[in-house]
């Protein structure tokens, strides 16, 4: 896409109902190189073309004036919906999903990103393929997206697209167990782990850099890591118990979190909501200058809170941390009232000195790890496999006994062990 085509993508934003989003949606619209010439909001949602009939005549007349070349539109629409929509406003119209799809696919950079954004798309495209919606073939990504699946041909029919998402869940699967085995190596091997969740833009990756020495991209864009990225982070010593001492720990950084997420692209989350549930400390990051900043901080706890318990009934049980990041965007004054108001939480900047959090994660670390001797009976060894991919394993000996282990464990995993504890 030229220059001067770039030039021409302006949108006019449009919103129905309680939950309207609209600063957000700007965001979004942005982040992937739109130009918001206009705002149109209505407080019902109208089901045969999202805003009312007065309102999309008022659309039409605010798109012309505005020289938009685009509608977009708060929530995700039906195909039939954004049909009347688009000959209504007499320009292509895009939603909230066709929208993050392409962001997604413009900042997706490993394979296995890759794969989820083609399924989400697929996901989207499945019930639109009779319905001839012209986004998706118009919204190429505003000059910050290559060639992806968003330019595929749209005459798949329904029979390709879900050979094609099947043969794509497989390979994710196959990523999924590869991220086990992974996980399960590092942890054999030792140190800690700790993982930045977080509302999107709200400056984990800024943080990794600071913690761990990392150069990775840290613009101010919606979005901008979609992959887990795991960096060892080094500690004042080997960690060996005396006072100073700080051990190392592998901190994650994952992708952010957003009000009313796609449920296409809930897959781009399974190896976030992994490493929550495998790591030793959350630490729960947000953006100190937000003028939603407690709504956000809501959401990632809700999000969190519903995976687990949908996936065993149980909610997250390890030592949380609360980031207050970008203090340095904020007035004095403000940084008290948040003090008061999340007792308790680092405030800080990670631009200007991440010291603060690390010695929180130090903190927190020793409070959620045990250290015990173990004696496991060789009639019972099929515990040991238990301990591998949860405990640090220290040193091992067998005996005529059984297996004598020397481990530190998450405190939860510690009570199932206490029984082979030794002196």
């Amino acid at each position: 896409m030229t220059e001067e085509q770039v030039e021409k993508n302006r949108a006019v934003l449009v919103g129905a109902g309680e939950d309207r989003q609209m600063g957000e949606l700007a965001r979004l619209a942005e982040t992937l190189g739109l130009e918001v010439v206009g705002v149109l909001e209505q407080g019902r949602r109208d089901g045969v073309g999202y805003l009312g009939r007065g309102k999309r005549e008022e659309l039409k007349e605010l798109v012309v004036r505005a020289g938009a070349d685009f509608v977009v539109a708060d929530d995700e629409l039906s195909s039939s919906q954004a049909r009347v929509l688009e000959n209504d406003a007499g320009v292509t119209v895009v939603d909230r999903t066709l929208l993050i799809i392409r962001i997604f696919e413009a900042h997706a950079r490993d394979a296995s990103s890759r794969f989820e954004v083609e399924l989400a798309e697929l996901t989207y495209r499945l019930p639109r393929v009779r319905g001839g919606y012209k986004a998706l073939s118009r919204l190429g990504g505003g000059g910050v997206t290559t060639r992806g699946p968003g330019e595929q041909q749209l005459e798949y029919d329904r029979r390709v697209i879900r050979r094609r998402m099947e043969k794509i869940r497989e390979r994710l699967e196959e990523e999924k167990a590869a991220r086990k085995v992974r996980g399960a190596r590092l942890k054999k091997e030792g140190p800690p782990s700790v993982v930045l969740v977080g509302y999107t833009n709200a400056g984990k990756t800024t943080i990794l850099n600071a913690l761990s020495g990392e150069a990775r991209s840290t613009a101010d864009r919606l979005f901008e890591t979609l992959e887990t990225t795991t960096r060892l982070v080094a500690g004042t010593s080997s960690g060996d118990g005396k006072d100073g001492a700080h051990p190392d720990f592998v901190l994650t950084d994952t992708v952010g979190f957003i009000r009313k997420l796609p449920t296409q692209l809930v897959h781009s989350f399974a190896s976030t909501l992994e490493a929550v549930r495998e790591a030793d400390v959350v630490v729960l990051c947000a953006d100190a200058s937000s003028e939603k900043l407690g709504e956000e901080i809501q959401t990632v706890e809700n999000t969190l809170a519903e995976a687990f318990l949908e996936a065993d009934g149980n909610p997250s049980r390890q030592e949380a941390v609360l980031c207050l990041n970008k203090t340095d965007l904020i007035s004095e004054e403000r940084k008290s009232k948040l003090a008061a108001s999340y007792p308790g939480t680092v405030l800080m900047s990670a631009r200007v000195d991440a010291s603060p959090l690390l010695s929180a994660v130090y903190e927190a670390l020793a409070q959620s790890r045990v250290r015990m001797r173990l004696l496991i009976p060789h009639a019972e060894y099929g515990a040991v496999s238990g301990l591998y991919g949860r405990a640090e394993i220290h040193a091992r000996e067998d005996t005529a006994e059984g297996l004598k282990l020397d481990v530190t464990l998450p405190k939860p995993q510690a009570q199932r062990y206490a029984h082979y504890r030794t002196a």
